[in-house]
This record gives C-alpha cells, structure tokens and sequence, in this order.
C-alpha cells in the first residue's frame, strides 16, 4: 500500500510556477509609454509658435488628456518673470481644477545669470506642493532645490505624465519655437508671402509690419486645426498604451495569484 501511496504521489503533475520572464512586461510596456509621450513632447515643441505677443516668452501646451480638457485652452501663455501654477491661484489661466493639486502648486520662473555682464536667462521650476511636481520623469518637491527647465521639457503637477489623471505640459520656448528669417521658414517660395497690396484692415490680429493678410489668417486657422489633429490622435494613441499595460498588469497578478 506505501508502495501504491509513493505512486500516487509521484504521479501528480508539478504546479507550474509563473513565468517569471512575462513579469517583466509592465515596465517594458510603461517604458514604451514613456518615450512615445516624450516623442509627442519633442513633435509639439518642434512646432513654430507665430504671432504671439512680443511679451510672452514662453507656452506651456497642454499633451495629456486631462490638461487639455481645461476650459482655459490648450496654452498657457508665460509673459511675466514668474507664475504659480495650482488649484486656487489668481491668475485663471494657471488654475488647475484638481484636488491632487495644491493651491499654490509651483512656480515657473525666469532667473538671471548672478553676473551683471552675462545676459542669460533660464527657466526655472520650484515646487511648493504636498505631492510634488513632475519635471519629465523626475519628482521635484519643496525641500529639493528648483530645477532648469529647458526648451520640450514636460510639466506634469501631483502625478508623472503617464498618468491618467496627470496635467501634463510640455514647454516651448519662444525664442526657439517662432520661425526666423534664416531658418526653415525663411526657404518659402517667395509666391507664398502676401504683397504689401494683399493686407486687408480689421483682422484684428497684428504684426510687426501691420495686419496680417486674410489668406495667411486662413492658413493659420489651417495648420492649427491640423496640429489639434495631430495631437488628439496622439492623445488616443496615448491612452491605448495605458490600456494595454493596465491589462498587462491584470494579467499578471492573476498568475500570481494562481
């Protein structure tokens, strides 16, 4: 009978342990999540900023979809030498309508070089919050030191960028982002600007040189409806990424918990 005993027990099958190498999947999932959001990034801020006002220095446009679900708009516009970013601050544009987010978050800053014969400014970002700011990847909080922010930089309050519920930005600076005349834009065959005899009065939107023509007003409308494009279909691409590794961290917890 012990003989039959060891048989039997020899005879059942060994439990399967989990694949240890599948546990790996979520990171990689979230890897590839990150670098597209960054891919994003990179295209927006690669985009020409035109006919902002010669006092903005800089925009913070919004890449997740809760950022853009803002009633202020897509862009916030950056002209004085420092804004607070949070849920109760003075400035509307600047408000985020979020309970994750402190009233007075953080704070975007221009900061001059200490040397008087050095002209140059850089851009800074402190946090001042309960949950932190996220500069990319990195969390700053408000007993770190403020940080640089440079030109396709990502700002994301209370949560990394990935998140569902992150306000994401990426930052554009505008003496990078307008077109010059000796870069790309200045390659334009010359039948595409408008003759001084084409500007019509009373667009309402000015330049340098008077009111900008009505056919480069439409082509205005034009690229920027092709860019909201683009990006939403981003965003959508985005939230499919999140999907699939949500689903791939279920599935692996249930292995687990086999």
């Amino acid at each position: 009978m012990s003989a039959v005993g060891e048989s039997e027990v020899s005879s059942k099958p060994t439990p399967v342990k989990p694949n240890v190498a599948a546990a790996t999947t979520p990171p990689q999932a979230s890897q590839c999540t990150r670098q597209f959001i960054t891919s994003v990034a990179s295209k927006i801020a690669s985009q020409p900023l035109q006919n902002y006002d010669p006092g903005v220095w800089g925009v913070l446009t919004a890449i997740s979809t809760q950022a853009r679900k803002r009633n202020q708009g897509i862009n916030i516009l950056l002209t004085a030498d420092e804004h607070w970013i949070g849920r109760t601050v003075d400035d509307v544009r600047f408000q985020i309508d979020s309970t994750a987010v402190s009233g007075r978050h953080c704070k975007i800053y221009r900061k001059r070089a200490a040397n008087e014969d050095t002209k140059h400014t850089s851009v800074c970002l402190k946090d001042m919050s309960t949950n932190g700011t996220y500069l990319n990847w990195m969390k700053l909080t408000k007993v770190g030191a403020e940080a640089e922010v440079r030109h396709g930089d990502i700002i994301s309050p209370s949560a990394p960028p990935q998140h569902d519920l992150a306000y994401a930005f990426v930052y554009r600076d505008v003496s990078l982002s307008s077109p010059s005349t000796d870069g790309a834009f200045a390659k334009r065959k010359a039948e595409d600007f408008v003759t001084d005899n084409k500007r019509v009065k009373g667009i309402g939107i000015g330049s340098s040189d008077g009111p900008i023509s009505l056919d480069d007003f439409r082509s205005l409308q034009r690229s920027n409806t092709e860019l909201r494009k683009q990006l939403e279909n981003q965003v959508v691409t985005i939230d499919t990424l999140r999907n699939e590794t949500r689903l791939a961290v279920e599935c692996h917890e249930n292995v687990y918990s086999w």
